[in-house]
């Protein structure tokens, strides 16, 4: 006489099945979660350039031909480099920066630097300088043991 039901191989089987899927969702998650992160690093470390091009494009008064130079002097070509915060202080290395914090605790767990190297070409016009400065901002930060760099550059005109 038969009676209905699994053997025990049949519910291994169905068992083994069941870990597998269960194990690649995981696996996959946790990818996922990973390049969200190191995406939303290297959005910040973006966005932490683009805010140093940004002072260095909108700080005035900036006309070498009157002598004038915005307060404090994120053009001069002697400090290099140089990272200039959100106050307008300027520090004249390569300055340390958190790019990520723990919304938990606020504890920084991924930092990087950020480093602002401002170059004078020589670009005339009619043999006349046209007193350009060139400002490369770079930023560089390590996640899982990966080397990241962002590189952002820019031309500045005087205010004439």
């Amino acid at each position: 006489m038969q009676s209905g039901g699994f053997t025990l191989v049949e519910a291994s089987v169905g068992v083994l099945m069941l870990a597998i899927v269960a194990s690649s969702l995981i696996w996959g998650l946790n990818q996922l979660n990973y390049y969200a992160t190191a995406s939303r690093l290297f959005t910040a470390a973006q966005t932490l350039a683009q805010n140093q091009i940004d002072q260095i494009l909108t700080k005035s008064p900036y006309d070498i031909s009157t002598n004038s130079y915005p307060t404090p002097n994120v053009l001069r070509t002697d400090w290099s480099p140089y990272y200039s915060d959100a106050a307008g202080n300027i520090y004249q290395t390569a300055q340390q920066v958190p790019l990520y914090k723990d919304p938990s605790d606020g504890s920084v767990i991924v930092t990087g630097t950020i480093a602002t190297t401002i170059t004078a070409p020589v670009v005339t016009m009619n043999g006349t300088n046209l007193n350009l400065r060139q400002a490369v901002v770079t930023v560089a930060y390590k996640f899982r043991n990966k080397n990241y760099t962002i590189t952002m550059n820019t031309m500045r005109a005087p205010d004439q």
